[in-house]
């Protein structure tokens, strides 16, 4: 198919030459004007492939301005055609973007050259733009943020997501900045080498993670790899962008779970379902003396609790997957004694709830048993001795509550033994006397100081005198010692 070409040209000599040249080349001559205006109407009308165009031309528009409406309308390709060389022509015809400049006058060979050039040029742009359409619709919908950057390392393009990434809606934010500008400073070296490497080597980038700075100044984490791509006619890297802060800050908190179950005290174990072992903290490292590169892959039974394997299942296993979770204490040897562990299991399971093992909580509790052993041995001389005390010990609340007592004879008292805990002062003293002694225990309570004082009660002994002694017990509660006054009784 002819090339259809339009000749805007106010001189009738050179127009007639150039008619006599285009039909010799064989192009088809779609008309010849003689201003901008009617150049720009023509192109509208006809869409011609080629537009030779005068530089100085006649009217409101010259072949520079016209040039440049025809170019933004209609992206038609115009070869200049002018005799005049001066430098400040030269540069405004630069600035067009135009497909050729030939000197006046004109060869036709010459002519038919520039045309063919300037239409595969042309052609070619097309093409060109036609992929970065399609780039751009491409990565404009894909689901990855996708960043753009020149080889001055400038930002190039941006799609949608990577506008989110930054925390902007305008492209304008960020076009034209440099990349390394928004990595943090602690990152801004090695990336740099990255980025450097990437864009004068022509090789792409492995995965990066890195801090890039938002619109707004804020941080986020992010993980990244670059490719070398064709991007407006020249070499840029293609950068993928992943926002990782979340997933990062769950791998730090999972990674500072992991140090400080580690470094427990206590001893932390993890079973597979065959009672191998899959972890081992530092505690049970000191509990068992045994190092955790000893005893990753070990056996439940190999840990010195049971010579028989199957005690796995049998202690732990069975009893947990019962339950849901099991406490109980195990009888150790170690160092030819023995050494006594409690033991608290639960289950684990994967995010599809299947069971994958259990975990042990372990504590060494043999210095606390031997503790207890004495405590009780301490408790228990303690009752002997206030059992060999005759007074009667009573413990009263704050609110006048009896909660706890010691008594040999209920007679000395009107209320009955098995009533007592729980009833109030108001049912052992007369209005008289309760007052008393309602003053004194606020009394103890609020200062310290023991305090005592002598009363008279009608028991089924008669009518008795007593001395009471009252001093504070702590957690809000006082502690009386009661005996009878025998010497009164006598007098």
């Amino acid at each position: 198919m002819k090339k259809k070409i339009l000749i805007v040209e106010d001189d009738n000599l050179i127009s007639t030459i150039f008619r006599m040249f285009l039909k010799e080349l064989g192009y088809d001559l779609l008309g010849i004007v003689e201003d901008g205006k009617e150049a720009i109407r023509m192109c509208e009308q006809l869409n011609p492939d080629i537009v030779l165009m005068d530089v100085h031309l006649g009217g409101d528009l010259d072949g520079i301005q016209a040039t440049e409406i025809i170019k933004t309308k209609f992206d038609i390709p115009v070869i200049f055609l002018s005799s005049d060389t001066e430098e400040s022509t030269i540069q405004r015809v630069i600035n067009t973007h135009s497909y050729g400049y030939l000197v006046k006058p004109i060869d036709k060979k010459e002519l038919g050259i520039s045309i063919e050039l300037a239409f595969y040029k042309h052609q070619f742009d097309l093409d060109q733009k036609m992929r970065e359409t399609r780039f751009r619709n491409f990565i404009s919908d894909s689901p990855e943020a996708i960043l753009v950057v020149n080889e001055n390392g400038l930002i190039e393009y941006l799609n949608c997501l990577g506008l989110k990434l930054f925390k902007t809606a305008y492209i304008e934010d960020l076009m034209g900045l440099p990349l390394l500008s928004f990595v943090e400073e602690e990152d801004h070296a090695d990336f740099k080498e990255k980025l450097d490497s990437s864009l004068t080597m022509e090789q792409g980038i492995e995965y990066t993670h890195l801090k890039l700075r938002t619109i707004h100044g804020d941080f986020i984490d992010v993980g990244l790899t670059g490719a070398q791509i064709e991007f407006n006619g020249k070499k840029n890297l293609q950068l993928i962008i992943r926002d990782v802060t979340q997933e990062y800050a769950y791998r730090q908190m999972l990674a500072e779970k992991a140090n400080i179950i580690n470094n427990f005290y206590d001893g932390v174990v993890t079973f597979d379902m065959n009672g191998k072992v899959r972890s081992w903290n530092k505690g049970c490292e000191r509990i068992f003396e045994i190092s955790e590169k000893e005893a990753i892959g070990k056996f439940y039974s190999e840990m010195g609790i049971s010579k028989n394997q199957k005690t796995f299942a049998e202690d732990l296993l069975i009893p947990t997957n019962k339950k849901g979770n099991l406490e109980l204490d195990i009888v150790m040897e170690r160092n030819g004694s023995s050494c006594v562990l409690n033991v608290f299991s639960s289950l684990l399971r994967n995010d599809k709830e299947e069971e994958t093992g259990i975990v042990c909580y372990i504590r060494d509790i043999s210095e606390k048993r031997k503790h207890e052993l004495l405590l009780e041995e301490s408790e228990q001389r303690n009752r002997d001795l206030i059992n060999a005390i005759p007074d009667l010990i009573f413990v009263v609340n704050k609110d006048g509550i009896f909660e706890d007592y010691k008594l040999d004879d209920e007679s000395v008292l009107a209320l009955r033994k098995d009533s007592i805990i729980g009833s109030h002062i108001s049912d052992v003293f007369d209005n008289s006397t309760l007052k008393e002694v309602e003053s004194k225990i606020s009394k103890v309570l609020s200062i310290g100081f023991m305090e005592k004082f002598k009363y008279q009660m009608d028991t089924a002994k008669g009518l008795l005198w007593f001395e009471a002694r009252i001093t504070n017990l702590g957690n809000e509660k006082v502690l009386v010692l009661v005996r009878e006054l025998l010497e009164i009784k006598k007098a």
